[in-house]
C-alpha cells in the first residue's frame, strides 16, 4: 500500500465527506441508509474486490482496527442466549455493515495522513449549511408542534437527543480545528462553521449533549491549549445556559433517569454474566404511571445489561483507551479524541445502538474511533510526525 492517494481515493474521500454530511439536510421521512450504501458501503466492497483496498496490508499495518470486529461479533452473538435468538443473524448482518464502514474509514485515513482533516473540514462546512437551513426553517414555521416538541424530533434522527449528538460531534470537531489555527482568518472560518452546529444542538434543549459539550470545551481549553480565559468563558456559558433554560436543564421533568438506572442495575444483577441479548429491550418500569424505558439511558449500563460482563469490559476498555489518548494526543489525534470524549460524556445519559444499520452512530462513534486507531498507529511507526502541523 502506498501512502499517496490515487484519483480513486480522492473520489472515495469526497463520497465519505458527502455521506456523513447529508443527514444534516434530511427530514423525518427520509433515511441515510441508501446514501451510505451508495456512497460508502457498496464502493468499499467494489474497491476490495478490485484490490484497490488491500485487506491483508491494512491488517498488517493496523491490526487494532480489525480487532473492532470482535466486539461487533460478540455483541451480536449475545442474542443467541437471549429470549429472541432469531435476532442473531440480523445483528451479524448489521455487524458486517458496520465493519465495512470501518474498513472504508481506515483506508481513507491511512491514505490521507497529513491531509487527514480535509474531508472532515468539507463535511463540517456542509453540515453547517444544513444546520442553518434547518434553523431558518424552524424560525419561519414557528413552533406548531406542541409543548413537548424539540428541534430534531422531526429530523432524519427522529429524536432530538440523537440530532444533538450529530451536530455536537461537528461542533466539537470545529472547536478543535478553531484552536489549531495560527491564521486568524481561518479561525473565523471555523468559528463560523461550528456556530450553527452548536446553535442547533442548544436548540434541541438536550441536557446531556449540551453539558457534555461544555465539559469538553472546558477540558481542552485548560489541558490542551492552556486558554484560561476560554475556560472561564465555558463556565460562564454553562451557567448562562442553565439559567436561561432552567426548567429543561435542571428540573427532571419526565426523564426519571435515576429510576431507570436503578432498574438497569437490577437487570444486571440478575443477568451479570451473559446479559439479556444486545437486541433485547430492557423494559425498565419507572414512574407512578408505570412507564417502560426500552434502554438504560446510560450506554455503559445498557451494554452491561444486554451483553454481560464481557460486553461491559469491552466498552470500558474503549473508553479508557480514549481517555489515555486524551493525555497523549498530538494535533491529528485531538480531532478524534475530542469528539469521542463528547460521545462518551453524552452517553452517560443516553444510548446509541452500537451495532446497527447505517445511522448517526457510524459518524459519532465508529468513524472517530477508527480514525484514532489509524492515526495513532501511523504516528507510532513514523508515518506521521510526533508534532504534526494543524493545517
Amino acid at each position: 500500500m502506498t501512502d499517496k492517494p490515487s484519483p480513486t481515493d480522492a473520489i472515495f474521500t469526497l463520497c465519505l465527506a458527502f455521506a456523513i454530511s447529508i443527514p444534516a439536510f434530511l427530514g423525518q421521512d427520509q433515511s441515510m441508509k441508501p446514501i451510505f450504501y451508495a456512497l460508502i458501503l457498496l464502493p468499499t466492497i467494489g474497491l476490495v474486490l478490485a484490490k484497490k483496498i488491500q485487506l491483508t496490508v491494512l491488517f498488517k499495518r493496523y491490526p487494532h482496527v480489525f480487532l473492532l470486529a470482535a466486539p461487533l461479533v460478540f455483541w451480536s452473538a449475545s442474542n443467541i442466549w437471549s429470549a429472541d435468538p432469531e435476532l442473531f443473524l440480523p445483528f451479524i448482518r448489521r455487524s458486517l455493515t458496520t465493519f465495512i464502514f470501518i474498513i472504508a474509514v481506515a483506508h481513507i485515513t491511512s491514505k490521507l495522513q497529513h491531509n487527514l482533516s480535509h474531508y472532515l473540514d468539507l463535511a463540517l462546512f456542509l453540515v453547517a449549511v444544513g444546520a442553518v437551513i434547518q434553523l431558518l426553517s424552524m424560525w419561519q414555521q414557528g413552533n406548531n408542534h406542541g409543548a413537548l416538541w424539540r428541534l430534531g424530533d422531526d429530523s432524519v434522527f427522529n429524536r432530538s437527543l440523537h440530532a444533538a449528538h450529530y451536530f455536537g460531534f461537528f461542533a466539537t470537531y470545529g472547536l478543535v480545528r478553531f484552536y489549531q489555527q495560527a491564521d486568524s482568518r481561518r479561525c473565523w472560518a471555523y468559528l463560523a462553521a461550528l456556530t450553527p452546529c452548536l446553535l442547533y444542538m442548544f436548540m434541541t434543549f438536550s441536557r446531556g449533549p449540551i453539558m457534555s459539550y461544555l465539559l469538553v470545551y472546558l477540558a481542552i481549553s485548560v489541558f490542551w491549549y492552556r486558554k484560561a480565559s476560554h475556560a472561564v468563558f465555558a463556565l460562564i456559558l454553562a451557567a448562562g445556559v442553565t439559567f436561561v433554560h432552567w426548567d429543561s436543564m435542571i428540573q427532571r421533568g419526565a426523564s426519571f433517569r435515576f429510576e431507570i438506572w436503578q432498574g438497569a442495575v437490577d437487570i444486571i444483577r440478575d443477568n451479570a454474566w451473559l446479559g439479556i441479548g444486545f437486541g433485547a429491550q430492557l423494559d425498565v418500569m419507572y414512574g407512578k404511571a408505570a412507564l417502560s424505558a426500552p434502554h438504560a439511558h446510560n450506554l455503559f449500563l445498557d451494554v452491561f445489561a444486554k451483553s454481560g460482563i464481557v460486553g461491559f469490559l469491552i466498552i470500558c476498555a474503549i473508553a479508557v483507551y480514549v481517555a489515555y489518548r486524551a493525555i497523549k494526543a498530538d494535533p491529528k489525534e485531538q480531532l478524534f479524541v475530542a469528539t469521542l470524549l463528547f460521545f462518551f460524556a453524552s452517553m452517560m445519559t443516553d444510548v446509541h445502538k452500537l451495532v446497527n444499520s447505517p445511522t448517526s452512530v457510524y459518524i459519532v462513534f465508529w468513524l472517530p474511533l477508527t480514525a484514532l486507531l489509524v492515526t495513532t498507529a501511523d504516528r507510532r511507526h513514523g508515518k506521521l510526525p510526533v508534532k504534526a502541523t494543524a493545517g
